[in-house]
């Protein structure tokens, strides 16, 4: 290869990762999944006033706790995506806001290792803000069996959604858990099996609060908490796996 060729080569990739910061983890995915998840980007920024927030080390691999905090950022919120760079699959959500801004976040996530987690948020300038965590890890969180099959009344509960929604100073918290296996796949003689897609509606106006995909990484028997800057009267939350299985609940009232 002539130092000419060499040179056109390198011009033609520098215009992908010209606004790529050093990643402080030195993650040797750090590139692929920024590439993977955010597309073919110009710009991205390390940006503190997006907390992501994990224990320092998964006491359970299976259910690993996370939360997105948004307090701070000054930005307004696009879209926002969350990974976890050596899980077999990094994917674990993308969510896109609704009218009112989503201030926080929080699910339990499966981790195979120990792994860096990630959170991008894409601007109104077309900028993508990622926040980094760490978590320590024993492993093995992907590939273990569901607990949830387990239960022998399984199948009588499956589907069940407990939750509703917390005022608060600043706005609304809605909180609800809903009894899923959300099978990874990657257990042999167990087909993949989890919720895909989660709407949050107003009720009186339809018009979604958010819109969020998960994938396999989620946790079984989810949690997840969203808080709202501005409180909905009331909302209605839809659910549905990849069977075609849906779920709906009204989010009107406290736990």
């Amino acid at each position: 290869m002539t130092r000419l060729t060499m040179t056109l080569l390198l011009l033609a990739w520098a215009p992908a990762w010209a606004g790529i910061p050093v990643d402080p983890y030195s993650s040797p995915m750090w590139q692929y999944n920024i590439e993977r998840y955010l597309g073919n980007v110009t710009s991205v920024v390390l940006d503190e006033q997006i907390r992501v927030e994990v224990p320092p080390f998964a006491e359970n691999s299976s259910q690993v706790p996370l939360t997105v905090d948004l307090k701070d950022f000054s930005g307004t919120a696009r879209e926002i995506v969350a990974w976890v760079d050596l899980n077999p699959i990094p994917h674990l959500f993308s969510l896109t806001p609704g009218p009112t801004p989503t201030t926080l976040l929080s699910l339990n996530f499966r981790v195979q290792q120990a792994t860096t987690v990630r959170v991008a948020v894409l601007t109104d300038e077309g900028v993508w803000h990622l926040g980094s965590a760490y978590v320590d890890a024993a492993g093995g969180g992907c590939t273990a069996p569901s607990m949830t099959i387990a239960n022998p009344d399984w199948e009588k509960n499956f589907g069940t959604i407990r939750g509703g929604a917390f005022s608060r100073v600043e706005g609304v918290r809605y909180k609800f858990n809903v009894m899923h296996p959300m099978d990874s796949g990657m257990v042999s003689g167990v087909p993949v099996f989890h919720i895909e897609n989660v709407i949050m509606r107003d009720s009186v106006s339809e018009e979604p609060l958010l819109t969020m995909t998960l994938s396999e990484s989620a946790a079984e028997n989810p949690m997840l908490v969203f808080e709202l800057e501005q409180q909905a009267p009331d909302a209605v939350l839809w659910m549905r796996d990849n069977n075609g299985n849906e779920f709906e609940r009204r989010l009107g009232g406290q736990l």
